[in-house]
């Protein structure tokens, strides 16, 4: 059964849900887990914070649902990209719909933060996240080259490149947040462009 042929109280109670995520989104990313509270999600999306306790349980388990739907987002986004270029188009995709979406944007640097506090609610999400994104990558690159698009690269390199792609990501957006102007789809784009330079089995057309 779809959400569109769902129908009367369960229906209204799955909208109810998504719309109690979207606004704890924002907050969460603007204020951080500790510092957002029930009450601020509470009064932007017209409630009482015992009526999100209600749907979620916990201020946690608020906080689990946020993320998990950030994950689907960026997931079904970020597999846009072609084979051929190790996904990396799809990436530049993503750092578009941060810069549409920036609530989404901080709530994930705001919780890679937070989480390296091993007492922190989403410590074991955020660890398993980062871990799951860069063997993502990896394949990514590890798959461009067997099939011939990038130049053969031991598993060092494939690691390595990896690595940098993920920084490049974090440190990327990091600097849109806290710098007015910032232009993160330019920025990423012309570091995509140096890997695709540097790594491609032939010259690129420009």
């Amino acid at each position: 059964m779809t959400t569109a042929t769902i129908r009367g109280p369960y229906r209204r109670g799955i909208e109810r849900r998504r719309e109690v995520v979207d606004i704890a989104t924002e907050v969460f990313g603007e204020f951080g887990f500790k510092g957002g509270t029930l009450q601020q999600v509470a009064d932007r999306v017209g409630g009482t914070p015992a009526a999100v306790l209600k749907l979620f349980g916990t201020k946690e388990k608020l906080l689990l649902a946020v993320l998990d739907h950030w994950d689907v987002i960026t997931r079904e986004i970020a597999v846009q990209g072609t084979e051929e270029l190790a996904r990396l188009d799809g990436l530049v995709k993503l750092m578009s719909y941060h810069v549409e979406h920036k609530g989404l944007l901080q709530l994930y640097t705001t919780m890679a933060a937070e989480a390296s506090n091993p007492q922190h609610p989403a410590h074991e999400y955020m660890t398993a996240r980062y871990h799951r994104t860069l063997e993502d990558m990896k394949r990514q690159f590890r798959d461009a080259a067997g099939a011939g698009h990038f130049r053969a690269m031991s598993e060092v390199e494939i690691a390595h490149e990896g690595e940098f792609l993920l920084a490049a990501m974090d440190g990327l957006q990091i600097q849109f947040i806290l710098i007015p102007g910032f232009d993160l789809v330019a920025s990423f784009n012309a570091y995509v462009d140096g890997v695709l330079d540097r790594l491609s089995s032939t010259s690129r057309e420009r």
